[in-house]
């Protein structure tokens, strides 16, 4: 049986201290206990930049206003193939607060490196 593939849009927010914006999985979510950056699944017929921004205002409040894309890759799972496309956001308004209730923080490159990330991650988080 074929496995649709799911897009996922992915937004690198940083602050002007150089950290990134990383929430964590909640225990009911797939690879629960992992940090990630926000972002979430596109809709069917909605391009990734709209995508982009929907998720982040949906997940953490903040208005995309600049993103370029960073890395695309697919990304096998036991259950699921999801085709995964990380953007540098480049400009947004706001503050983040977490409106899904999942833990936020800002951290440096330093740390995203020593937290524990989905494997999928681990490329982008190497580039920064």
């Amino acid at each position: 049986m074929a496995v649709a593939i799911q897009r996922i849009v992915i937004g690198l927010v940083r602050n002007s201290q150089d950290q990134y914006l990383i929430s964590l999985r909640r225990g009911e979510q797939h690879l629960a206990g992992k940090w990630e950056f926000p972002g979430g699944k596109a809709e069917a017929g909605e391009d990734e930049l709209s995508a982009l921004a929907r998720e982040l205002e949906e997940e953490v409040g903040l208005e995309l206003t600049g993103a370029e894309l960073m890395e695309r890759k697919v990304f096998e799972f036991d259950d699921r193939t999801l085709a995964l496309h990380f953007y540098r956001v480049t400009g947004y308004r706001g503050q983040p607060r977490a409106r899904e209730g999942q833990p936020l923080k800002w951290a440096s490159v330093e740390e995203l490196r020593a937290l524990p990330f989905p494997k999928a991650n681990d490329s982008v988080i190497a580039a920064l």
